[in-house]
């Protein structure tokens, strides 16, 4: 699916998928499923392969970078889930505006890509693994914005400044649409700035992404 946001698509991907899913209809033997198997290996690896060519064609190649952990003071949206399209639009859109945008998560491996860390305001990565979303948002003053599965169910100390798009989404929660192929995230920004924001600095602590 994130390939296929950035242009990269293979027929051959979309037809192991029907052949995986009929197969769960009949009753194959051993040697069928065990052939299955390896297809799927075969397939995942050609997913990837449009994957990276999708990012990085996009983005340019990875470069190993340090990534501040921790938080910086004034207002802050964080991104999570895998879909950089959406970290780059929400970028465009935030600059200037005095927001820092932090990666959660899976999301983390953005800082390495070139035409994403250009961004000044993209400060750094916040919290930990997606299980322990609902502990590391809680209470957390600035907006999320989930992009991508990953989603527990959200807390009430944090669901009225939580946003979804794309194919996550939950009850009650501001989901950004795509309009003519263009998200407006004005919703999630107005919130932001309307919020306190991290009151101080913490004391840096840096990862190197971009392998």
């Amino acid at each position: 699916d994130h390939a296929l946001i950035l242009g990269q698509k293979d027929d051959k991907v979309v037809a192991f998928i029907h052949e995986a899913l009929a197969a769960t209809l009949a009753d194959p033997g051993v040697d069928e499923l065990v052939g299955l198997v390896l297809k799927c290996g075969e397939i995942n690896l050609r997913a990837m392969e449009l994957l990276d060519a999708g990012n990085t064609g996009a983005y340019g190649h990875p470069v190993p970078t340090a990534v501040p952990l921790g938080t910086k003071q004034g207002k802050a949206i964080l991104v999570s889930g895998h879909d950089l399209k959406d970290l780059k639009n929400l970028l465009d859109q935030t600059e200037g505006k005095g927001i820092n945008i932090y990666t959660h998560c899976e999301m983390l491996p953005a800082h390495g890509y070139p035409e994403l860390k250009k961004y000044k305001h993209l400060v750094g990565n916040f919290g930990g693994a997606w299980q322990k979303q609902q502990n590391e948002f809680d209470g957390i003053p600035g907006c999320i914005l989930m992009t991508t599965n990953c989603l527990q169910k959200p807390r009430d100390s944090y669901k009225d400044r939580l946003f979804t798009t794309s194919i996550v989404g939950w009850p009650d929660t501001p989901h950004v649409e795509e309009v003519n192929g263009k998200k407006d995230f004005t919703p999630i920004i107005e919130k932001a700035l309307a919020l306190g924001g991290f009151r101080n600095d913490e004391p840096e602590k840096k990862i190197l992404v971009g392998f």
